[in-house]
C-alpha cells in the first residue's frame, strides 16, 4: 500500500513540476531555457539516433557538476569500449548549455521530462549497452525501463544521508528507485552503512570521482590568457560559483584589508548579476570576454569570469579562495577544484550535506566563515604569514592526491559485471 501511495504521489509531484516549469519559463530564464529544450525534443532524438547505427553508452547527469564529477569515469570507458558513441543526457540547462557544442560526448541531449511513454521511446531511441547515472537525479520511469530491458545500469558517487526518504519506514517508493541499479559505487562508507540498513547490498565503496577529475585539471595545458598578467605579484583571491553573499563579504575586506586582488565567477552569468558586480566594485572591474589585451588590465583589480566553464582553469593562479553557495543548506559549490590546486580555502558555514568540505576543516585546510568580520581575520593572516599560507597550500595538495583512485575502483567492478 506505501509503495503505491509513494508511486502515485511521485506522479504528480513530477507531473506538477513539469507545470510549474511551463508556467514560469515566461519570466525565469532557467525555465525557459529547460522548457525550450523539451519542446518536439524527443522527436528530434528520434530521429537522430534512428540513422546512427552501432553500440553506446548512455550517461545522465542532472547538471554540469554532476557530469564533471563523472568524466573521469567516461573518459576511461571511452577508451574501453572505443567503438561505442557516448551519450550524455542533462536535466538542467547549465549541463545541456556547456556541453551541447563539445565534441567530448557524440551526442548531447537534454532529458525528456518523464513519462512511461517517454521512458520507453528513449531507451529504444538511444539502444545503450551500459547506462550510468552521476550522484543523483532518481527518475523512476527511466530506470524501470532500463531495468525491463536487461541493460545495466550503474549509480556512480552515490551519497546519500539518514534523513532522505529513502531510510525512512514510509519510503518503500523511494527505496525501490535505487532497486532498479545494477550496482551502486559509493563516496563513503557512510552511504554505505545506510544502504546496508535497508538490505541493499548490490554497492562498493569507492570514493569520491572529483579526486581525480580535479587532479586532471593541474595539467599546464588547462591554462587561461591573461590570467597570469592580470595577476602580476599581486595576492590573488578567487570567489568560486559566488553569490552576493561571498561577494558582499569580500567588498568589506577590499575596504579593510592590504591590496590584493579577486576574480569572481558568479554562479549565475546573467547581465544582471554581472552588473550587480560592477557597481558593488566600481571602476576596477573588468569582464574577462572584453580583455583584447594586456594593457585593458591597467589599475583593474577586480575580474569577472562571465562565461560557463572556465572557473577550474583559474584556481591555479590563487593564492587563496572564497567558495560560494555555503550560506544556506545544499548550496556549497565544488571544493575541490580549488584544493587540487593547493590553497587555503574558506566558505560559508554551512556544510552538511558536503562530507568534502568537513574533511577540509577537520585537515585545517578550509574555514567556515560566519561573517564579515571572520573572512577578514582568515584573510588578513593569509597575508600577513606568507609561510602559514604556503604550509596550508602543500597540506592541501597532499591531501587531494592521497584521495584519488576512485575511477580505477569502478572500472575494476564493471569489468567483473558485464
Amino acid at each position: 500500500m506505501l509503495n503505491l501511495a509513494g508511486y502515485f504521489l511521485y506522479i504528480i509531484s513530477t507531473q506538477c513540476y513539469f507545470l510549474l516549469v511551463r508556467l514560469i519559463a515566461p519570466i525565469n530564464g532557467r525555465a525557459k531555457l529547460l522548457w525550450q529544450g523539451q519542446v518536439g525534443l524527443l522527436q528530434k532524438i528520434k530521429e537522430t539516433e534512428s540513422t546512427i547505427s552501432g553500440k553506446s553508452i548512455w550517461i545522465h547527469s542532472s547538471s554540469l557538476g554532476e557530469f564533471e564529477q563523472g568524466r573521469p569515469v567516461i573518459e576511461a570507458l571511452k577508451k574501453r569500449y572505443p567503438s561505442h558513441r557516448i551519450i550524455a543526457t542533462f536535466f538542467s540547462p547549465s549541463g545541456y548549455e556547456h556541453m551541447k557544442n563539445d565534441t567530448f560526448c557524440d551526442a548531447v541531449y537534454y532529458l525528456p521530462f518523464e513519462s512511461k511513454k517517454n521512458a520507453k521511446e528513449l531507451v529504444k531511441a538511444l539502444k545503450p549497452e551500459l547506462a550510468f547515472w552521476v550522484k543523483y537525479d532518481f527518475w523512476f520511469f527511466y530506470l524501470s525501463e532500463l531495468r525491463k530491458q536487461n541493460i545495466p545500469v550503474f549509480l556512480l558517487a552515490a551519497q546519500f544521508r539518514p534523513t532522505q526518504l529513502f531510510f525512512k519506514w514510509y519510503g518503500v517508493f523511494k527505496r525501490n528507485l535505487l532497486k532498479q541499479f545494477t550496482y551502486i559505487f559509493c563516496q563513503n562508507q557512510h552511504s554505505q552503512d545506510l544502504l546496508n540498513s535497508i538490505q541493499i547490498n548490490n554497492h562498493i565503496l569507492t570514493g569520491d570521482n572529483r579526486y581525480d577529475r580535479v587532479l586532471q585539471n593541474i595539467h599546464p595545458e588547462f591554462e587561461l590568457p591573461f590570467i597570469a598578467d592580470f595577476k602580476g605579484s599581486s595576492f590573488l583571491l578567487i570567489a568560486g560559483s559566488s553569490y552576493k553573499n561571498e561577494e558582499e563579504i569580500i567588498k568589506q575586506a577590499k575596504e579593510n584589508v592590504g591590496d590584493f586582488k579577486v576574480i569572481f565567477a558568479p554562479h549565475f552569468i546573467d547581465e544582471q548579476r554581472l552588473i550587480s558586480i560592477e557597481k558593488l566594485f566600481g571602476e576596477g572591474c573588468i569582464r574577462y570576454s572584453t580583455i583584447n589585451s594586456i594593457e585593458d588590465l591597467h589599475n583593474k583589480n577586480i575580474l569577472i569570469l562571465d562565461s560557463i566553464g572556465k572557473l577550474s582553469r583559474v584556481y591555479r593562479y590563487a593564492d587563496a579562495a572564497f567558495i560560494g553557495g555555503g550560506y544556506w543548506e545544499n548550496g556549497l559549490h565544488n571544493c575541490l577544484e580549488a584544493a587540487a590546486f593547493g590553497m587555503p580555502i574558506c566558505f560559508g558555514p554551512k556544510l552538511r550535506r558536503f562530507p568534502e568540505a568537513h574533511e577540509l576543516v577537520q585537515q585545517t585546510i578550509g574555514t567556515p566563515i560566519n561573517t564579515s568580520l571572520e573572512f577578514i581575520s582568515w584573510f588578513k593572516h593569509l597575508l600577513d604569514d606568507p609561510s602559514y599560507t604556503q604550509k596550508i597550500s602543500l597540506k592541501c595538495r597532499e591531501f587531494v592526491a592521497s584521495n584519488k583512485g576512485a575511477t580505477e575502483k569502478v572500472l575494476q567492478k564493471i569489468t567483473e559485471l558485464v
